[in-house]
Order: structure tokens, then sequence, then C-alpha cells
């Protein structure tokens, strides 16, 4: 009888037990969040998500890589994808195309480029008569390589050709193959490049140019109707962030996973790298998305008189703030 009795105990704390868990696993909410690709810049997706903080703050998180920010933004505007990882300029294209598409943070306010030389220049003056490399007109390497040149008194596709090449490793091909002399770059491939005996003329960090380069977005549709997933959302990522500026040995191991980086030199830059340009409260930059849509409404017209404001919903992110939460990460 007492074994009976015994069984029949266990069994109840048994079923208690998977009820619990079945209950943890429930309250979990489930989220596709969207990264335009597998790259430094973009790494603050997956911190959260490999250290297990998405699930801390309540969610179950799929992350979908694209190829480039244009298919995500699409993906998002549909309804696939609930927040998007990507540059500030995708997320100003989508919303000028009439969709409710916002900034919720913006945690990569400068372009974390290099402008990287051939091995014989070693100031801009020297570019002169010849070749830059960038992806396409208008995307970003192309305005950093623009600004780079003005600022040291070169004037673009007159002094030096710009020349369209595709992605960084076809335009660090094209630097080492000798087409081009100069052309746009981020970690880690600028370290590369330096072991390779080419020339680092400017690190764009430097040159103290507000750029939205990296954001967290979303829809209003979905601030409106779902508030507390974005609540849950903002917390995860933000403590991501703490994640990476304050636990450098897990944060590299991660990095390195995902990143496949096997050179600790490399992942070492890189994680420095990043770190610098990180914001810690990630609000985005009013003067990088005004700049942004100066160059914009160069070719889009409807980009004109538009004010960074109408870009951004930072509602969340500045009730977290003020509620200690960004604070009390630090303090711990």
């Amino acid at each position: 009888m007492k074994r009976k009795s015994f069984l029949a105990s266990c069994l109840l704390l048994m079923s208690v037990a998977w009820s619990a868990t079945g209950f943890a696993q429930e309250k979990l909410e489930k989220i596709i969040v969207g990264v335009a690709g597998i790259s430094g810049p973009l790494a603050h997706a997956f911190i959260p998500k490999d250290s297990g903080l998405y699930e801390k703050y309540g969610l179950d998180v799929d992350l979908v890589f694209f190829q480039g920010g244009s298919q995500l933004i699409q993906a998002t505007i549909a309804g696939g994808v609930n927040f998007a990882v990507t540059a500030g300029p995708e997320i100003i294209n989508g919303r000028l195309g009439g969709s409710d598409l916002t900034i919720i943070g913006g945690y990569m306010n400068t372009l974390p480029y290099s402008i990287v030389a051939a091995k014989d220049v070693t100031k801009f003056e020297q570019l002169k008569g010849g070749k830059a490399a960038i992806s396409k007109y208008g995307t970003t390497s192309d305005l950093a390589m623009r600004y780079a040149l003005e600022r040291n008194g070169l004037a673009p596709n007159k002094d030096v050709a710009i020349i369209q090449l595709g992605d960084q490793t076809t335009r660090f091909a094209g630097l080492t193959g000798g087409s081009v002399q100069a052309t746009v770059i981020s970690p880690p491939f600028d370290i590369t490049a330096r072991k390779l005996g080419f020339n680092i003329l400017a690190d764009m960090a430097d040159l103290g140019l507000p750029y939205q380069h990296e954001t967290v977005a979303t829809t209003e549709r979905l601030i409106k109707e779902r508030p507390e997933t974005v609540r849950k959302f903002m917390r995860a990522f933000i403590a991501g962030i703490h994640l990476w500026m304050t636990d450098e040995k897990r944060t590299k191991a991660i990095l390195g996973k995902r990143l496949k980086i096997t050179d600790q030199e490399i992942l070492d830059e890189t994680y420095g790298a990043y770190k610098k340009l990180t914001e810690r409260k990630p609000y985005p930059t009013l003067k990088g998305i005004e700049f942004q849509l100066q160059d914009v409404a160069k070719r889009n017209p409807k980009a004109k008189g538009m004010k960074p404001e109408e870009f951004i919903n930072i509602s969340i992110l500045k009730e977290l703030d003020q509620s200690g939460f960004i604070d009390n990460l630090y303090k711990k």
C-alpha cells in the first residue's frame, strides 16, 4: 500500500513538473527576426540568440538571414518578419515607398568602414587620376567613399573615378588585382588588408560623420497592436549590447562561431572595432538620418523636406530607459 502511495506521489510530482515546464515553454512568444546578412555590424542580432537572452525576456526567436536589406524590408512590410536588423537607408527608402516601417533603435550611429588603398598609396592625394571601388551607386559604401574623398580635397568622378564592383570580397579582389587603387571595407577585411601590406587611409568612425548605419526596425502596426512584444524584444536586444560591452570572452566565442573567425588577432580586432562603434543606449542619430535624407533626396524627390523624426518611433526605448532598465544592467 505504501509502495503504491509512493509511486502515485512520484507520478503526481512528475506531472506537475511537466506541466510547469510546458507552461514555461508556452509562455515564450514566437517571433521572427530578420537580419540583413551575417557580419560584424549585424552580429548584435544573434548575440541575444546564442546567449539565451531572447528566452530570458520571454521570446522564442527564429533568426532569418537575408542577402542584403532589400528582401528583408519586403518581408517585414509583408508581415513575414516581425523585427528587422538592417541599415538605416533601407528603412528610409521603405518608408518613402509608402510603408509604415519605423526605426525603434539605432545601435551603430556612424560608418564602420575604412578606406583601404594600394600598397604604393599612402595619402589621399595620390589617388588622383585613379579608381576607387564601391558596391553600387547610392549605397552606403558609395556615400562613404565620396565623403572621404571630398573631406580630403578630391572630387568624386572627376579626380577619382568611382567604380561599382559589388560586395567587399569582390572589391578587395579588385584592389589586390590592381584594377582599382582604393576601396571601402569593414572589419575584419581591413585587418586582412593591413596584414597583406595595403594602407588604411582613413577610419570613417574617426571622421566624425553622424550616420544611421545599423538599426532595429519594425512596423507602426506591430507597435500599436503588440507593444509588449516590442518591449520584450528591445529588453533582450539591449541586454545583448550589455553582454558585448561587459563580457568579452563570451561575445568573442559567439562571434568566432557565427562569423567563422579562427584567427585570434582578427577576432580581437573585430570585437574591439564594433564595441567602439556600438551605442550602449541605442537611440537613433537624428543628424545621421538627416544626412541620409539629404543624400536620398538627390535621387528621390519624396525625401525633400522630410524630417528625421518621421522615420523613428522610440517611445518604447524611452520608456525602458526612463524606467532604469539600461542603467541597471551596468550596475550588476
